[in-house]
């Protein structure tokens, strides 16, 4: 009797293929852990590869919904996504667990300058940025160095696009930056509303083809990261196509700069394994004052939290305690008495010690997510201390 063959291949076997190759390690692949930024046309592609080539398991960072003109460009999205209004995120979840239902999922709608702890970033083994904003590839790329990851930058435009690999001590996305690209990040360091520090200059015209081959490389580049190929990466290089003549080029990228604030490893990691970003400020700096003996320990901030606002016309003064990157535009102008009166930050600190006005708060609330590494000044010296207990955030489906 012949042997019924089945029409889909059991999951064990789903990189059966991939698995002639000699160098191919499927046991890595599978426990992979990779971060995607970015969910439009280039994180589409990026995503889809990424399932085809099993692994393992995938987190999802992007904040926006889908729109119409998204969909020529998306393999993910569908007309019906659209009209639901529909997260870019949740949708490229669902659709590569489709396309591969071994790979696990996680998706986290927020803002990767504000609302990703450097903890998810470690445990990453690679992280693929698929952004057309400076200040968020500039966050990226502090947090990576931070926790010593390599992150793979993708770019395209027009029948055009660039990939670029940074890893620390090798290569550095800020030590590539002109004059001009800073007057543009600084720019946007002044706005508190998410939307607009991660607004592009404009909507830039992309086809499906361009993003296919950039996110095939950043894939590639992510392979090898995971299986360790440093020797043949592109680290510390860039590989630039333009289709429209058919040119490719390669070449390393600007040397690190001594001087470059971006250069500053948490190193080493003190894991608490009974703190989270749920922990109050009193209770969390009533820890590290026990664990390092000291009775001033700070929490030091890479942002700003407002403690008073106070309308400029009116002189009307509101006491508030809300991380500044928080505060939208749309919330400022209902703080206004006249309208189109401006609204100015009077009283804001980006320190939380035993003067902090509001023990009580969480440090979510303040702006530090789950799984972040605290910057902890205690006495003379600097510390690094994960919010370990919050490890089961990531929960991959």
């Amino acid at each position: 009797m012949a042997r019924k063959l089945s029409l889909h291949p059991k999951k064990k076997e789903w990189d059966q293929t991939f698995q002639m190759m000699s160098w191919w390690k499927a046991d890595e692949v599978r426990a992979a852990q990779v971060m995607v930024v970015g969910a439009g046309a280039l994180g589409n592609e990026v995503l889809k590869n990424l399932a085809l080539m099993n692994v393992g398991r995938i987190l999802i960072v992007d904040f926006d919904r889908i729109e119409y003109h998204n969909l020529s460009r998306s393999v993910l999205f569908r007309e019906s996504d659209c009209e639901a209004n529909r997260l870019k995120a949740d949708v490229a979840a669902e659709r590569i667990r489709e396309i591969n239902p071994n790979v696990k999922v996680q998706t986290i709608q927020g803002d990767i300058m504000l609302d990703v702890g450097l903890g998810v970033f470690r445990r990453m083994q690679a992280v693929i940025g698929c952004l057309d904003n400076r200040l968020a590839r500039m966050y990226i790329n502090r947090h990576c160095y931070k926790v010593g990851r390599t992150w793979i930058d993708g770019g395209i435009e027009n029948l055009a696009g660039q990939i670029s690999v940074y890893t620390p001590d090798v290569s550095c996305y800020e030590c590539t930056l002109s004059q001009g690209d800073w007057v543009n990040i600084n720019a946007k360091l002044g706005c508190p509303d998410v939307a607009r520090r991660n607004s592009s200059q404009g909507r830039v015209p992309t086809t499906p083809i361009s993003s296919s081959i950039i996110a095939a490389m950043q894939v590639q580049e992510a392979l090898k990261v995971i299986h360790g190929n440093h020797e043949q990466s592109l680290a510390g290089q860039r590989f630039y196509y333009e289709g429209m003549s058919n040119f490719i080029m390669q070449f390393k990228l600007a040397p690190l700069q001594e001087d470059c604030l971006a250069h500053f490893p948490y190193d080493p990691i003190i894991e608490a394994s009974t703190l989270s970003a749920d922990r109050s400020v009193g209770e969390t700096l009533a820890w590290l004052n026990a664990y390092f003996e000291v009775e001033d320990a700070a929490i030091e901030l890479d942002h700003e939290v407002v403690l008073e606002v106070a309308t400029r016309k009116t002189e009307q003064v509101y006491e508030m305690v809300v991380a500044k990157p928080h505060l939208t535009d749309k919330r400022l102008r209902e703080l206004a008495v006249d309208p189109g009166e401006t609204v100015v930050f009077t009283k804001e600190v980006n320190v939380l010690d035993a003067s902090f006005p509001a023990p009580d708060r969480k440090l979510r609330e303040l702006g530090i997510p789950p799984l972040h590494i605290l910057r902890v000044r205690a006495g003379d010296d600097i510390h690094f201390v994960e919010l370990t207990g919050d490890e089961a955030f990531l929960n991959y489906t």
